[in-house]
Formats: structure tokens, C-alpha cells, sequence
């Protein structure tokens, strides 16, 4: 099983990959992996570097970028990181085949998690068995052991939002009978993690050096737990596959993580090539107009001429692009369409073909990122991800459905003041159709729980990994055909010798994809021989399992 494979990755070269900018995890073998488990700097440095690990599954290429796209968020006729595949409309499923050259949109979450979660495992175990990190006179083992909580809880939130299933590991788990289970399992599991992190911080005093989370600020321990409970309170919403799934959020929890804001922003710094503390859909995906455009999708609804109607109703391949004429100042000028908003501004036609597809044309960027691609060399800056505007909308969620309606309706009326919209005084729109915002796919204009909808995807726009994505799918608003969640990379189901399965496409959120047939254990064709033997070679390569009568060439 190549997850084996992962898991038994030695401390050190989990570690010397936490500098690239894509980690490579691979295994040299190295001799000193005893030394790195029994040394308390050493474990304390394969904790602190699963915290990275965790960041480039939520912002580095995959699969930020591809559920971008996915979510109408960005609009994308190159192939890059699999964008165009995923906003292709009609939807169409994703090639889990193992050979696919976009695989690594799940390989890289499931393997880059599952190597964090093994440094935690690891890091834990020393810990359990004796080992103390100190620096000459003061000890940091509560420090480290709160910190791989925390990535635990990180990590197993990633895997729980990202696929349908999957492994729960940690430094309890016995690896000889692993077993995958449904992602609410997997959540319920990070739960109890969040609470193991917070319980050991309130124990002792202590602050994470800023290199360690993200290089802009340390965190004291009450940033810790602040910023845990912050993190909760968001995947606990971002979990959900359905709309009745974000209803029975335990809203109320939500509020009572939130209850004390953001004890500081999550901002992270980006120094240059060697810095781990980057964001893809920050740059290529959201800010560099050769690249990627904002989708009418997200910015259309501001439109008051009736373009975004037509646009919206258009089948795909006469969803041409248009120009906005909209009040809210921050899509455009005010009564200038192709005048640069406070957010948003017109770059004229997109670089791609129509062949590959005219519906991912865009005249609009996104220009809140720009500054890292104009003003610094290498895209030097920093990059927020947890920002105050996103807890304001999370508590704006959990009021509206508990009822506090009056509540919500502040949050919403605050950040429409942004692009100069009038405000709310009940659930209807204060202005007429002619120039209500948003605007309605059949021209009416959106309501209160609309307008919040609209405010937050304007307003959060690539902020954090996936916000767009997992929000549409708890709301019930991704484009019909639209993969709910990721499945188990196809590599590691070939290795299982489990047939492989996907999602997306003509079914809705789950159809039948490419890659090995399923008739794969009863297939006894040549080539079917042949991925048995492959596979069984690989199985035995993962587990590093010896099997001296066995003798097999695969040509």
C-alpha cells in the first residue's frame, strides 16, 4: 500500500522538503532516522514542519487552483493545474487513472496531509517515550505537543473536506489494519484533535515562533488557541456536501468558537524561492491576467444592463463575454464598465482560444493581489488568509439561520457599503430590478440571504484555500455535474487492488470515471495480467514486504 510507503517516510525527509515550493516526498532512506526520533530539537523540527505541509495542501497548486475553477470562482482556458478541466461545462468527470497527467489534483492533498500527519505520528511517539525538547534551561515539549495537535486536527480537516474518504492517522493508530472511513468520520476525528490542541495550550504558557506559522507573526498561547477555535468554527462549515448538510451545522458552536473574533489575522509572508509561504490562486489563478480572469459566475450578478441575464442563460458555448454596467464600486468605475473598480478591473479579452471554450472568456480581473506581482520581485509579500471580513460572514451565516436575522443584515449592509450599495431594512432588496445588486439569473433581484452571498464571494475572493468551492457546495449553487469531493488517488486504489472509482460529470456529483476498468480483479486478459502484476509490484514495494518465491518480469 503506497500510503505505508508515505507513513514510514523518515523524519528528516519529510523535513528537508518543507523549503521547496512543491514538497517532493520521497524517501533516501536515511541512516539517521533513529537519531531524528530520540533527539528532542529534532522532533520538535519534524513537528513544526508538518504546520507546512498542511499549508501547501490549502494553498499551493493543487487543489486550490482546480476547485477555483470548479466553483466559478476564476475563469480558465489554459490547462494549468487542471483549472480548465474542472470549469469545463457540461462538467465532466475526473480521470482518477493513475496515469493521468492531472493527478496529482488528489495525489498531491492526500499525499502532503498524510506526510504531515506521519511527522505528528512520529514527533508524538518520541514524546510519549520520553523524549524532552529544551533549550538549556526551559522545556518546549507542551509547546510541540500542542502544535502537532493542531496539525492533526489541520491535516484530518483537509482530508475531510477534500475527499469522499479516508485514512485517520495518528500516533495511536495501528498501521497494519488501516481501514478508509466516510469524510464525517474523518471530521468527528479533527474534532477531537482541535480539542486535544486547545486543552494542552491551556496547560502551559508559551509562544510558536512566526517562522514556524507562516513568518509574518509569532503566536502567544492565547493566539493559539484563538486561532484553533477560528479554524474549527471554519471547516466546521466548509465540511458539509449538501444544503442540508450546511443547515445542520452546529451553528451555535460556530458562534461560540467565534465568540472572541480573531485573536490575530493569519497572515503568512512570502520571502522568496526558498519560502514555503506562498499561494497559487493569489497569483496565477487569481491575479495574472494572461492566466486567469474572474468568472462572470461571481462578478455577473452586479451587472444591472441585463447582459448577466443572457449570459447566464446562454448555453455554454454562446456565453459570451460582456461588459458590466454596475453601481457597485467595486467591480468597475462608477459609470465607466471598463473603469477599474476598488476590487475588480477590465483587462479586455482573454489570452485562450475559443476552442477551449468561449464560457471561460472574462474581461474581468480581480486586482487585489497585483501589487505582489508589479511592485515586489518573486511575488515577495504577504498573503492573508484568516482575515476578520471572513469571520464577520461566518457569524452573518450562523445568525441568519438561528433566526437573528437583524444581526446578519448588519454584517451584510457593512460590507455593501463597500461598493456604495444602499442597505438592507428587511429580506428584500432595496433597490429596483433595473438596479438592484445582486441581480437574479431570471432578472429579479436577490434578497437578503442572496445579497450575502454576493458579499462574501466578492469580498473573500481567494482569500483561503477552497472558500468559494465549499461554500457553493453546502449552498447547493455549484454548476450541476460539479464533483462533490475529491476520491482516493487512483494510485493508491490500483495498489489496493480496489477498483477505481470518481466523481462528476453527467450524473451530478457522482459519476463513473476513467482509469482501470472495474472488472479489474476478475479481468484476465493480457493486459489485464499485466496491471495485476504491476500493482502487486508496487504493493510489495510500498510495504517493503520480501517474498523470496516469488519471481515475476514485467516487460
Amino acid at each position: 500500500m503506497r500510503l505505508l510507503a508515505i507513513l514510514a517516510i523518515p523524519a528528516v525527509a519529510v523535513l528537508s522538503a518543507t523549503s521547496c515550493k512543491d514538497l517532493q516526498l520521497t524517501n533516501p532512506n536515511a541512516p539517521d532516522r533513529d537519531r531524528a526520533f530520540t533527539e528532542g530539537e529534532d522532533v520538535e523540527t519534524l513537528i513544526r514542519g508538518a504546520f507546512v505541509n498542511w499549508w501547501s495542501v490549502s494553498h499551493h497548486s493543487y487543489p486550490a487552483a482546480p476547485f477555483s475553477s470548479a466553483a466559478d470562482a476564476a475563469s480558465v482556458g489554459w490547462g494549468n493545474f487542471g483549472m480548465q478541466e474542472f470549469g469545463r461545462e457540461p462538467r465532466e468527470p475526473f480521470d482518477n487513472s493513475p496515469d493521468y497527467y492531472r493527478r496529482y489534483v488528489a495525489e498531491w492533498p492526500w499525499d502532503a496531509s498524510y506526510a504531515a500527519l506521519t511527522a505528528v505520528r512520529e514527533g508524538l511517539r518520541a514524546v510519549e517515550n520520553g523524549v524532552r525538547i529544551t533549550d538549556g534551561h526551559q522545556d518546549h515539549t507542551t509547546r510541540a505537543v500542542a502544535l502537532g495537535q493542531l496539525v492533526q486536527a489541520l491535516s484530518l480537516s483537509n482530508l475531510a473536506v477534500i475527499f469522499d474518504k479516508a485514512f485517520v492517522v495518528d500516533e495511536t493508530t495501528n498501521l497494519d489494519s488501516l481501514q478508509a472511513v466516510p469524510y464525517p468520520e474523518v471530521w468527528e476525528t479533527a474534532l477531537e484533535k482541535y480539542e486535544a490542541a486547545i486543552s494542552t495550550a491551556r496547560s502551559s504558557a508559551f509562544t510558536i515562533p512566526a517562522a514556524w506559522v507562516g513568518g509574518k507573526a509569532s503566536w502567544s498561547r492565547d493566539d493559539f488557541i484563538g486561532l484553533a477555535r477560528a479554524f474549527r468554527a471554519r471547516y466546521r462549515t466548509q465540511v458539509p456536501r449538501s444544503p442540508a448538510e450546511r443547515a445542520a451545522v452546529d451553528w451555535n458552536a460556530v458562534l461560540e468558537d467565534l465568540a472572541g473574533g480573531l485573536p490575530r489575522e493569519f497572515i503568512v509572508h512570502y520571502e522568496g524561492e526558498d519560502s514555503p509561504w506562498w499561494c497559487r490562486v493569489k497569483l496565477h489563478a487569481g491575479t495574472h491576467h494572461m492566466w486567469a480572469r474572474i468568472d462572470y459566475r461571481t462578478v455577473g450578478p452586479a451587472d444591472v444592463s441585463g447582459a448577466w441575464e443572457t449570459w447566464i442563460n446562454a448555453p455554454p458555448q454562446e456565453k459570451l463575454p460582456f461588459d458590466i454596467v454596475t453601481p457597485d464600486s467595486r467591480i468597475t468605475a462608477p459609470g465607466d464598465p471598463e473603469g477599474a473598480g476598488t476590487y475588480v478591473m477590465h483587462v479586455g479579452l482573454s489570452p485562450w482560444p475559443d476552442r477551449y471554450g468561449v464560457y471561460h472568456h472574462s474581461r474581468y480581473m480581480d486586482h487585489r493581489w497585483l501589487h505582489l506581482m508589479v511592485e515586489q520581485p518573486g511575488y515577495v509579500g504577504d498573503y492573508p488568509d484568516f482575515v476578520d471580513e471572513e469571520v464577520d460572514f461566518l457569524r452573518a451565516e450562523a445568525w441568519y439561520r438561528l433566526g437573528r436575522v437583524d444581526e446578519a443584515m448588519d454584517i451584510v449592509n457593512r460590507y455593501r457599503a463597500n461598493g456604495d450599495l444602499p442597505p438592507f431594512s428587511g429580506l428584500e432588496n432595496p433597490d429596483p430590478p433595473e438596479r438592484c445588486v445582486p441581480q437574479m439569473p431570471d432578472g429579479s433581484c436577490g434578497d437578503l440571504w442572496d445579497a450575502f452571498k454576493y458579499e462574501k464571494r466578492i469580498e473573500l475572493y481567494h482569500y483561503s484555500f477552497g472558500t468559494e468551492f465549499f461554500d457553493d457546495r453546502g449552498w447547493g449553487d455549484l454548476v450541476p455535474g460539479t464533483l462533490l469531493h475529491l476520491p482516493i488517488p487512483g494510485r493508491e486504489l490500483r495498489i489496493l487492488m480496489e477498483e477505481i472509482y470518481t466523481f462528476g460529470g453527467s450524473e451530478g456529483g457522482a459519476a463513473p470515471g476513467g482509469g482501470i476498468t472495474p472488472d479489474f480483479l476478475t479481468d484476465i486478459s493480457p493486459e489485464g495480467l499485466h496491471r495485476k502484476a504491476l500493482a502487486f509490484r508496487r504493493y510489495l514495494e510500498a510495504s517493503r514486504e520480501s517474498i523470496e518465491p516469488v519471481r515475476f518480469r514485467i516487460p
